[in-house]
């Protein structure tokens, strides 16, 4: 997981988050401007008029040095304002992370299941094609003693060719799963891989259902996301405001030309804009609250259906998996039966193909239906927020820029 580029998408966005709570913060401390020019009169001609004596007193040339110090002092809570909405998004960047561990999490155990469960149906697939041809080998043998038709041998390849290309089908499926595994693994799945431990799911209950939703990383980044646009109205509300500043002004005249010509100002400033569009950017910061908020109701009434709807996937495959092993049971001991009953030469080749035809079928069922059943649980833990906390994984460890500062 922490390997996986979207984790390092996500943890970049947490950067990116923590740089604009730091220049929020950094919107509340002095500011200072310093420059130095410097100019030489490459030509000037002014007549003894008493009204050019200023002009005719400018020097040739001059270097100077100014610095300008500002401070901030009522904005009315603008600047903090700022602040919190930085910690906001900070925060909400943080959940996404969460979440995209998660999301991958899941990713891996999809991937990891279907290696798994194609590798078994394709055992399953091999072993029915070598009953079938075991089966025509038999047939053969009857066929020579006189005691079935040539006919017969016609209809088993058949079965055997179905066979054929239902297991390149399998084949085909498991080649594409161990490409999936390795884009999301980063590496081949192993050749002894097995079933993947089956989650415990005590405690999930619809009723507890709306608590869970409530803990959720993407549910939280959209409170939080709806928080920091609230702030970001309220701060651009106090920017219309009448701003109070305190500054300090100290210019060096004639760096080079002179040995101590300086001054040095404070000042106290009163300003407040008007126009300039003030207004309207509040309206948009309105309306970006409202979405906000928006998103946070999709987001939960989202979240809240996928729970319902793995729960319920996680109880109908439970039910599916108990009535599917009842059926495979039976279906085996069918064609145990049916097989003896053909090999004493008292039952006949197509209730033997029939049986073992619905054998294979049921059996690839069942596998199909346990793999699903335990994705499913995989997915009811993402859905509640517990599969990290289930796979012995601490959100804060998914990258150092989660570590609360």
């Amino acid at each position: 997981m922490r390997h996986n580029p979207a984790l390092d998408e996500a943890t970049a966005q947490v950067d990116e988050a923590d740089a604009v709570r730091a220049e929020a913060r950094a919107r509340r401390l002095p500011t200072a401007d310093l420059s130095i020019s410097s100019f030489k009169i490459l030509s000037r001609a002014f007549s003894n008029d008493p009204g050019n004596v200023l002009e005719r007193s400018r020097p040739d040339g001059r270097t100077d040095g100014l610095i300008r110090v500002q401070q901030p002092v009522l904005d009315w809570g603008s600047s903090l304002n700022r602040v919190h909405a930085g910690e906001a998004r900070l925060e909400a960047a943080r959940a996404g992370v969460e979440d995209t561990g998660t999301q991958v999490a899941l990713r891996a155990i999809a991937a990891w299941y279907q290696v798994y469960g194609y590798r078994v149906l394709v055992r399953l697939a091999d072993a029915f094609t070598a009953n079938q041809s075991d089966l025509r080998a038999a047939l053969e043998d009857r066929v020579m003693q006189g005691a079935a038709a040539p006919a017969d041998i016609a209809q088993v390849d058949s079965y055997i060719a179905s066979a054929d290309a239902q297991a390149a089908d399998f084949h085909r499926l498991l080649t594409s799963a161990e490409a999936q595994y390795a884009a999301v693994i980063g590496s081949p799945a192993l050749g002894d891989l097995g079933r993947a431990p089956v989650p415990v799911l005590g405690g999930i209950a619809k009723a507890a259902l709306p608590d869970a939703i409530d803990r959720l990383p993407t549910v939280r980044a959209a409170r939080l996301g709806a928080d920091a646009a609230r702030l970001d109205a309220r701060a651009l509300q106090s920017d219309r405001l009448p701003q109070l500043s305190a500054g300090l002004d100290a210019g060096r005249y004639g760096i080079i030309e002179t040995e101590r010509d300086y001054d040095i100002r404070g000042s106290v400033t009163l300003s407040m804009r008007l126009g300039g569009g003030a207004a309207e950017r509040g309206r948009q910061a309105a309306a970006r609250v409202n979405g906000a908020d928006a998103r946070l109701r999709r987001t939960r009434i989202d979240a809240q259906r996928d729970a319902e709807i793995a729960l319920s996937d996680v109880d109908a495959l439970e039910a599916a998996r108990k009535a599917i092993e009842s059926n495979y049971i039976a279906s085996r001991r069918s064609r145990d039966v049916l097989a003896e009953r053909f090999r004493v030469s008292r039952g006949t080749l197509f209730d033997l193909l029939g049986a073992e035809s619905n054998y294979f079928g049921v059996a690839a069922r069942y596998i199909q239906t346990v793999i699903e059943l335990d994705s499913a649980r995989y997915a009811l833990l993402a859905r509640t927020g517990r599969l990290l906390p289930e796979l012995g994984i601490a959100p804060i460890t998914l990258n150092a820029t989660l570590d609360p500062r």
